[in-house]
């Protein structure tokens, strides 16, 4: 099969660059970031700082980078961060963030993705508090939630949380990968969602369809001090106004248009939760991420995903019995009916049939 007739659903990194973002990029005006001098890469700063309602932000290679940076400029080696088991920081990040900046993850495990007063209550309360242990310093939330089917956090969850934080002396770190998402689906600007935690990330190359990038927005001193982390990891930008510029354009083209993806992601969900193989709840996909499951198939969830590519249809294992669904820029309502016509006639062939 050739690869225009793939439907891809891998994942929102595979959003296609338009020709429009690519004209953005080849005009870029352009210099040397790290010698203080590209202008594009300033404008972005400046537009985001705005954007969310920070003091100042700082432009990087990656979401993962942007965390990571997070984690050094609000702790010391030794001290204790609390996340959620499932959150992109421990389950990606966990080697990253001990080697990096020597942190312990203090985890706790939420039913539905949602960091609570009282689960952080709970993780404060269920070691011991000695001068010589690991000091609570750091609270890391997402929005929205990758392993919770793209859950969007509310901004009522998040203010309470920020309370509780604030009550308690911790700083708040908000990965917001794909807070643009939560933002269209929520009804929520990025500044309110901001207001609730001390720094905040958001990557430009899911959703936003950007080539590259992440943003991290704080406090002037805390995004100064990011600024020679980001050099010490080798982070270091040059003539960096060329992706700058995609990120630009994306934040000023492509963010109302993921309800479109939220839209096709409930539509894929429809058309596959008629079939009793599938077991999916379209009323809970709220962004652009569906998570299926496909014991009924009776395959486990990788043989599954294997014979669904070679249909034509590419999708990501999520569990040993779900796969995972998004869609992005470049998967229009033809292709959503077109996957979901050869998952459904997938079903019906392998329907009861036990791989080993």
């Amino acid at each position: 099969m050739s690869e225009s007739a793939r439907v891809d659903l891998r994942s929102d990194t595979l959003s296609l660059l338009t020709p429009q973002m690519r004209k953005a990029m080849a005009d870029a005006e352009v210099g040397d970031d790290v010698w203080g001098g590209d202008p594009t890469t300033r404008r972005l700063e400046r537009h985001c700082a705005e954007l969310f309602g920070k003091e100042a932000a700082l432009f990087t290679t990656s979401g993962t980078l942007s965390n990571q940076l997070a984690l050094r400029v609000h702790t010391s080696p030794g001290d204790e961060v609390i996340t959620d088991t499932k959150y992109h920081v421990n389950y990606y990040e966990s080697a990253a963030s001990a080697g990096l900046a020597g942190v312990a993850l203090n985890t706790v495990d939420s039913a539905d993705g949602v960091l609570t007063p009282e689960l952080l209550e709970f993780a404060l309360r269920r070691k011991a508090r000695k001068r010589l242990y690991a000091a609570p310093k750091l609270v890391f939330v997402e929005n929205t939630v990758n392993f919770h089917s793209g859950r969007v956090v509310s901004h009522d969850s998040l203010r309470a949380l920020r309370r509780h934080t604030l009550d308690a002396a911790l700083a708040t770190h908000l990965d917001g990968a794909r807070l643009a998402n939560a933002s269209v689906a929520a009804g929520v600007s990025l500044a309110e969602f901001a207001d609730t935690a001390d720094t905040v990330s958001m990557c430009f190359a899911k959703g936003l369809a950007a080539p590259f990038g992440s943003i991290l927005v704080g406090s002037a001193d805390l995004i100064e001090k990011a600024t020679a982390y980001r050099s010490a990891y080798g982070g270091g930008l040059h003539q960096s106004g060329v992706m700058a510029a995609a990120a630009l354009y994306a934040l000023r083209h492509n963010v109302e248009r993921l309800a479109e993806d939220h839209h096709h992601a409930q539509l894929l969900g429809e058309l596959l939760s008629h079939h009793p193989a599938f077991g999916v709840e379209p009323d809970t996909v709220q962004t652009n991420i569906l998570v299926v499951d496909v014991s009924g198939t009776g395959l486990p969830a990788g043989a599954f995903v294997r014979a669904a590519a070679a249909e034509g249809v590419l999708l990501a294992e999520r569990t040993a019995t779900s796969f995972r669904a998004m869609t992005r820029l470049g998967i229009d309502e033809t292709a959503i009916h077109t996957a979901a016509q050869r998952l459904l006639a997938l079903a019906d062939r392998v329907q009861g049939t036990a791989v080993a």
